[in-house]
């Protein structure tokens, strides 16, 4: 697994780095192979240290945790910890269940480019800006799958091709805590 590491404001010796290749390594091959990659920053905000880790373990899954704490080693610490109790949870989920294929496993899906010729573009200078920063991975699953999905990015929404009838579905975070699902309506 490929492990990224940047300090804003923080430097990273040997020993962290030795620290964080060791712990992020235990904590995610308990439940994938073969993880594909995995970003650590970490910055430095008044007296405390923030962490943000990012872990990419398998196709269509990532992981995303934070930690702040008043040395580098413990906000990391903290943020490995909130990955790996996520991971911990969903392990059912992402294994093979009872004959199906675990999400781990998932083949199924689709890439939108996000590439425009110039023709497309109108530019109002007084819009925000939007940022397409890579193409998108829309995961084939359920809705409960896609929820899950969302919790272990720690995102507010995702979007999603629901496994029941094929159709591009999102869910999301409402203020109130609770799951929102848009699902389109059938073309007649």
């Amino acid at each position: 697994m490929k492990i990224t590491l940047t300090g804003k404001q923080v430097d990273i010796g040997d020993r962290l780095r030795r620290h964080v290749e060791e712990a992020i390594e235990n904590s995610v091959n308990k439940y994938f192979n073969a993880p594909i990659s995995c970003t650590v920053a970490f910055s430095k905000e008044g007296e405390d240290f923030n962490a943000e880790v990012t872990v990419h373990p398998a196709k269509n899954i990532v992981l995303k945790g934070s930690g702040v704490a008043g040395d580098p080693y413990s906000a990391f610490d903290n943020a490995n910890t909130h990955i790996a109790t996520r991971l911990r949870r969903n392990k059912n989920k992402l294994n093979d269940h009872k004959g199906k294929l675990g999400l781990a496993e998932l083949a199924n899906e689709a890439v939108f480019p996000l590439h425009e010729t110039e023709d497309e573009l109108d530019i109002d200078v007084n819009a925000p800006l939007t940022i397409a920063e890579t193409d998108a991975n829309i995961p084939v699953c359920t809705v409960s799958e896609a929820v899950m999905y969302m919790d272990l990015a720690n995102e507010a929404a995702i979007m999603f091709r629901n496994s029941a009838n094929h159709h591009i579905s999102m869910v999301y975070r409402r203020k109130d805590g609770n799951i929102g699902w848009v699902e389109p309506k059938a073309d007649n």
